[in-house]
């Protein structure tokens, strides 16, 4: 029984990550909140935001179908992140990533074909330093408080 209260767990801190605008910054507390310890809130959250990445890339057509992700990826590809990400290159994913979301940047990376290896490597390594700062931060605060 306690491995399905861990399931469930995790399946709810993966979920928060993987959701449009919760993505890391609300999965981690959501662990925390839902009784995971620093280590898997981090995994779980971090796991469940990067997954965009190959959604996204394995299913960009069958997604752009969808009319509330056409009209998602027409206004990011209109703002100043693309001429950024266009400017710097892939290598500026790593610092973008935080500011815009998995979601935005996969689009946008998507719509100008990217490398896939560049894509999922530089989201990976930005959601997972992302993760481990905020973890770290909110297990501080968490026992600063206790």
């Amino acid at each position: 029984m306690e491995i399905l209260k861990y399931i469930s767990k995790a399946a709810t801190t993966w979920f928060a990550g993987f959701f449009p605008h919760f993505e890391i910054y609300l999965a981690v507390p959501v662990g925390f909140s839902v009784g995971l310890n620093w280590f898997d809130a981090f995994l779980w959250a971090s796991l469940g935001n990067w997954m965009v990445i190959p959604l996204i890339d394995f299913f960009y057509d069958w997604l752009m179908k969808f009319k509330f992700m056409k009209k998602f990826s027409e206004k990011s590809l209109r703002g100043k992140w693309r001429k950024r990400i266009e400017k710097y290159g892939a290598f500026f994913i790593l610092f973008l990533t935080p500011v815009t979301g998995v979601w935005v940047i996969g689009i946008i990376a998507k719509a100008l074909k990217f490398n896939r290896i560049q894509l999922w490597l530089y989201s990976g390594i930005s959601v997972a330093v992302t993760g481990l700062i905020i973890a770290i931060l909110a297990n501080m605060g968490i026992q600063f408080f206790s």
